[in-house]
């Protein structure tokens, strides 16, 4: 049952859908016709995506503090603001530099307005459901971004070319992020050390010397595993027609991930909700690694692709529960928005580099090489993952709960 506690989810689940839609799924569409006009080669468009990634990942600590000390509804009201606005200054690029500059613009408002604040944000409202929920509702709307902007992105590019379609982002994006932030973030907050409504989980703590190895392994597990996020995003269509399907059928592949990502976040929320992140996680990894596993060995085939985005869809939406809901277990809820804001400039500072990375492999080698370079990546989170403490009893570690 639906009620008055579960709208600050739902409202900030909808303005993700938003914004990812325009600050990052939207780049897969028009950088590449923006490089042919600009001059410029595909690697160094998304070159300066990636540094727009890496300057964006610096805002993210300060977002993050800034959420733990006011909350999160002017934080994520004005952040949208920015964020329109540089999405907006996008149609207006006719040089490198101004390129650069508006994205810079757009990644850095972009930390104050996308998942990691938003679950900072609803943790600190003293709601009657626990905040492991409310970052489950909102992760499964946001799942179907890509299933909306990438074919929206697309016929709008068709109709309009791309500075009427960034004109039209901006203005959706200003529209609805600026009120939903305003309105759904309004009433009481409460602080680490206060008594919650909502009852919590009782998964202990890492302790001592286990939370810096626990905190070591488990970023090193999400920067691998996110590595290849910011380039399955920007270059899957690039890749997908590599392998030799058509554009439109690369995007209709792409918005394949959009739905199962609700999927698998639905599963979680509903089937799973009493799995302890540190399973979850796991569960995420190895649906994504099934996903490209099939995708280099039958991708070529239309069933292969669409198998491919379903499982990835599925590990991926899952991912982004955990990413949120693991540090939660593990650290607890004091300093939950620094240390949410933290992680997200480690991953950030060194996955800025991916957008650029894979469309060079892509260029140089191939799509299919730069997809299988993507799976080393889980590879390597999947192992990473194995040595992140548990700090349960061992009595309960086959537990649920």
């Amino acid at each position: 049952m639906i009620t008055r506690d579960h709208l600050p989810a739902i409202g900030l689940g909808i303005s993700q859908i938003i914004g990812y839609g325009t600050l990052m799924y939207a780049y897969a569409i028009l950088l590449p016709h923006m490089a042919e006009d600009l001059g410029l080669s595909l690697s160094d468009v998304f070159g300066i995506l990636s540094l727009g990634l890496f300057f964006g990942g610096l805002m993210s600590p300060v977002a993050g503090k800034l959420v733990d000390r006011y909350g999160g509804r002017w934080v994520m009201t004005i952040g949208s603001v920015v964020a329109a606005g540089a999405v907006l200054s996008l149609s207006r690029v006719d040089s490198t530099p101004q390129l650069f500059v508006a994205i810079l613009l757009a990644e850095s408002a972009g930390m104050f307005v996308l998942y990691n604040v938003a679950f900072a944000s609803v943790a600190r409202l003293d709601l009657s459901i626990p905040p492991q929920k409310s970052i489950s509702i909102i992760t499964l709307f946001g799942g179907v971004a890509s299933t909306i902007f990438w074919p929206l992105t697309l016929a709008l590019y068709t109709a309009l070319g791309w500075q009427s379609t960034w004109v039209v982002l901006g203005i959706a994006l200003l529209l609805t992020c600026v009120p939903i932030h305003f309105l759904v973030l309004r009433g009481t907050e409460i602080t680490p050390d206060s008594p919650p409504r909502s009852p919590r989980p009782n998964w202990p703590e890492l302790t001592g010397p286990l939370r810096k190895q626990g905190m070591l392994w488990m970023v090193i597990s999400f920067v691998c595993s996110g590595y290849i996020m910011g380039a399955v995003m920007t270059l899957w269509v690039t890749n997908v027609q590599d392998l030799g399907h058509s554009a439109t059928l690369a995007a209709l592949a792409g918005a394949v991930i959009g739905p199962f990502k609700t999927v698998g976040r639905f599963f979680e929320m509903v089937v799973s909700r009493n799995l302890y992140p540190r399973v979850t996680y796991a569960l995420s990894l190895g649906l994504m690694f099934a996903g490209f596993s099939v995708l280099l060995v039958v991708g070529f085939t239309l069933p292969g692709l669409m198998l491919a985005a379903a499982l990835y869809g599925m590990g991926d939406g899952i991912k982004t529960i955990a990413r949120g809901t693991l540090p939660l277990a593990l650290f607890g809820a004091k300093g939950y928005g620094a240390r949410l804001g933290w992680i997200s400039f480690v991953q950030m500072g060194i996955n800025a580099s991916a957008p650029f990375a894979f469309a060079w492999l892509t260029q140089t080698y191939g799509g299919w090489w730069s997809f299988l370079v993507m799976a080393l990546c889980l590879c390597a989170a999947i192992a990473t993952f194995q040595l992140i403490p548990d700090p349960r009893p061992k009595a309960s570690d086959t537990a649920l709960g």
